[in-house]
């Protein structure tokens, strides 16, 4: 399996993900693509089909997350959340469905995330999440939407939603302590816990959907 990843700020985090995984004897390359804005997501997808000569899996993992109150959020302030966390999936799986589509084959990860869900009422009731948890709902339904509409190339398509995980984006949730005690694990994920659900997704075939 041959791999672009794809980064548009941390070079040095970018660059040290390029040598771990090239560590493993995979070839990887990097491409610097802001996936919110529509040409960049289309150079990178072209990138990638140009140097494999093709495509078989996409995953979705560019997001951001901040917290603020409905009556503060600003257009500026919701246009950069949904342009990050939703148009940037459909920039990138629009332009490589074509690709996809001919070879009649492919996998589609979106990570989503627990706070769109209602059973995680916490997540949702927690003050200021209410554009973050109206953009990752947003990419569930995308994500069912598409798997119904592209079964029929053998194309399927799943969202995977963590909770809490150690990322740089923990550091923008309130009370981290407090959520991590209302955890019945009482820790955080990683980022190979989350690598683990999209591998068992991107090998198991019969699973589109979810």
């Amino acid at each position: 399996m041959d791999i672009i990843l794809n980064y548009v700020r941390n070079h040095k985090t970018a660059e040290d993900t390029l040598k771990l995984v090239r560590s493993y004897g995979v070839e990887t390359y990097l491409v610097k693509a802001d996936v919110s804005v529509y040409e960049e997501a289309g150079k990178l997808i072209d990138t990638a089909i140009k140097r494999f000569s093709g495509m078989d899996i996409l995953v979705n993992n560019a997001g951001i997350f901040f917290t603020r109150e409905l009556t503060e959020l600003t257009p500026e302030d919701l246009d950069r959340m949904f342009k990050v966390n939703v148009y940037g999936v459909f920039y990138t799986v629009i332009h490589a469905l074509p690709h996809m589509i001919e070879r009649r084959e492919g996998v589609i990860i979106n990570i989503s995330s627990i706070a769109s869900s209602v059973r995680s009422s916490k997540c949702i009731s927690s003050p200021g999440r209410v554009a973050y948890v109206a953009a990752k709902s947003a990419v569930n339904g995308f994500t069912k939407a598409l798997a119904a509409d592209l079964a029929r190339y053998n194309i399927r398509v799943n969202a995977v939603a963590p909770g809490l995980t150690k990322t740089e984006l923990i550091s923008n949730v309130p009370n981290l302590e407090e959520r991590i005690n209302e955890i019945p694990l009482k820790r955080i994920g990683l980022p190979e816990d989350i690598a683990e659900t999209v591998l068992f997704l991107v090998k198991n075939d019969q699973i589109t959907g979810r």
